[in-house]
């Protein structure tokens, strides 16, 4: 009696999207989009932030796809940052507001990053 040959392990697959480690972002670190009909800017609360994007808190939708601009700035420093991602996905908070990950057209410089992340 021969027994069938034991499968090879596959790894499970996973489930991480993240091309580059994210950071957890210095104080007073936020992104104001610009405004698409030119009135006030967004201003979004940074989640943590990467070389390749971005999760941020926002007060109003954006769906998947939405090309968006703006800038990185610090609220406690005069660092600012022109910044243009894509919007990957988007989660309703029980807040009201809602948590967007999006990617950086331009992949940011470690340089970039600095003035925007906490000190490890």
């Amino acid at each position: 009696m021969s027994s069938a040959p034991t499968p090879a392990a596959v790894p499970a697959p996973s489930s991480e999207r993240r091309v580059a480690p994210r950071r957890q972002p210095a104080m007073g670190t936020v992104c104001r989009l610009d405004s698409p009909d030119g009135g006030p800017s967004a201003l979004a609360l940074i989640w943590n932030i990467s070389q390749s994007g971005i999760s941020m808190l926002l007060n109003a939708p954006q769906p998947a796809g939405t090309l968006l601009a703006g800038y990185l700035e610090s609220m406690v420093s005069d660092a600012m940052l022109r910044v243009s991602m894509k919007i990957v996905h988007v989660k309703p908070l029980d807040t009201g507001d809602f948590f967007i990950g999006a990617h950086f057209e331009h992949p940011l410089t470690p340089n970039d990053m600095k003035p925007f992340v906490a000190e490890e």
